[in-house]
């Protein structure tokens, strides 16, 4: 990461005074969601491309949030599973396939050390995210194509 990158991270992290944890995963959220345009993509755009000009998916959104929660002592790591929703009720551009009226989709979310996450559609009774594993979906493919 180049240090002007590090530099907008830290900007993005630097808390409030008197803040609370809470209220500082709270702020990471709003304000790294504004930080990506939320196109789909086959590939991560990655954070230098994220920072520097606003794109990004779950993937680069789910990095981001984790560095960012990450550096201000709050453990969190990234992970990836299957979004499933009803297509009726939700509406997406997410590259995805539609099976019986169902939406299906990789999707990439942040875990934090507490247990509750930050992506999975939390509060959405229509949209329900299942954890598959550590780290951001396809990321060995990833790193070994220099994507991240």
């Amino acid at each position: 990461m180049s240090e002007a990158e590090i530099d907008r991270i830290v900007l993005l992290s630097e808390p409030l005074p008197e803040q609370t944890r809470d209220t500082l995963i709270d702020r990471v959220d709003r304000t790294t969601f504004a930080c990506v345009d939320g196109s789909p993509r086959l590939f991560p755009a990655g954070l230098n491309a994220t920072l520097a000009c606003g794109v990004g998916d779950c993937t680069d959104l789910a990095l981001l949030r984790a560095e960012v929660l990450c550096r201000n002592g709050v453990p969190a790591r990234p992970v990836h599973g299957i979004m499933v929703w009803d297509t009726e009720a939700f509406r997406t551009n997410a590259l995805h396939v539609e099976i019986l009226g169902k939406g299906v989709a990789v999707h990439d979310w942040v875990e934090l050390g507490d247990g509750r996450t930050m992506g999975a559609y939390e509060g959405n009774p229509v949209v329900r995210c299942v954890k598959i594993g550590e780290g951001v979906c396809f990321q060995p493919l990833f790193e070994a194509l220099g994507y991240l």
